[in-house]
Formats: structure tokens, C-alpha cells, sequence
């Protein structure tokens, strides 16, 4: 199994870019993983590595009203889906003003493409993801982008970078 994963950053002007786009391979060269040869061949790739002060003794839903970060020293795990938006909204090229909807977090985020295709887009650039694409958004400048007609549904785990 490949997963392409790619990862942004900001240049030396502080603007977001990408810093790289590549295809990872399964750590068990397609041969699967001891003792699960029964299940048939287990395939794994290792996306990324980060550190939290995770705690898995309770089950926990933030209350309130909506924010799109997590909380400091916490992380959101979020499904979203991305309707497609009206012809001429992305302009691709005009860094901020490429798209209405560019925000930035303080959050490392894992982006997974589950159905459908999106542009990510940074100041500096945009990438199409389709099903099965990984992206590490690293507090960047960033939109999304749904130009495909169909609806696009993503897997979204946002770990703050936010220590208080």
C-alpha cells in the first residue's frame, strides 16, 4: 500500500507553502506484519509523529458552542464534508485573496481525503487531494477548495500547538 502524504510550512517570508509531496510506502514491504498472516497481509504506513500529553482514561466531547480549534495541550478528531462550491470562488495565484475561506490554526492537523477531491490551497500554491491523500497542515495559511461538482468528505485529527 502507498499513501501520498503531503506537508506544509511557511517559507522565509512567514507564507505558507508546501513543503513536500510524496508517496510513503507500507513499513512491511507488502509481506504484513507477524502473526497476522491469518487476517491476510497487514498493510501500514506511518504518517506522522507528534507529542501530546494524551490521556486515556476518560472519553470526552467539548460542550458549548462550536471552535474550530482544539483546546490547549488537547487534540479533534472532526469528519467534514465539502460541498461543492460555485464556479469563479477559488482564484488561484492571488495568494490570501485566492479564497474566501483562508484561516489559519494553531493546530498540526492530519487531513485525510476519505470520498470525493479538494484543492488545498496555501498563499503560495494549492495541491489537489483525492481519496486516499494525506496532508500535515502545520499552521499555515490555508483554504479548501471543492471544485469537483460532488461533495468531498474528509477525516480531520487537529492537535493544538497551543500550550495554555
Amino acid at each position: 500500500m502507498k499513501v501520498r502524504r503531503i506537508v506544509t510550512g511557511t517559507d522565509a517570508q512567514g507564507r505558507s507553502v508546501f513543503t513536500s509531496d510524496e508517496q510513503l510506502n507500507d513499513v512491511f514491504g507488502g509481506g504484513g506484519m507477524e502473526g497476522f498472516h491469518e487476517q491476510g497481509s497487514l498493510a501500514l504506513v506511518e504518517l506522522w509523529k507528534g507529542v501530546l500529553p494524551s490521556d486515556n482514561s476518560v472519553i470526552s466531547m467539548r460542550e458549548g458552542p462550536f471552535e474550530l480549534e482544539p483546546d490547549p495541550r488537547s487534540l479533534m478528531v472532526r469528519l467534514a464534508t465539502f460541498p461543492p462550491e460555485p464556479e469563479g470562488t477559488a482564484k488561484p495565484g492571488q495568494g490570501t485573496d485566492s479564497h474566501p475561506g483562508f484561516h489559519i490554526t494553531d493546530t498540526t492537523d492530519i487531513i485525510i481525503v476519505l470520498e470525493g477531491e479538494v484543492y488545498s490551497m496555501m498563499e503560495t500554491g494549492e495541491k489537489l487531494l483525492k481519496a486516499g491523500d494525506v496532508l500535515i497542515q502545520r499552521g499555515t495559511n490555508h483554504a479548501w477548495s471543492n471544485r469537483s461538482g460532488k461533495p468531498c468528505k474528509i477525516a480531520a485529527i487537529m492537535l493544538s500547538t497551543r500550550k495554555s
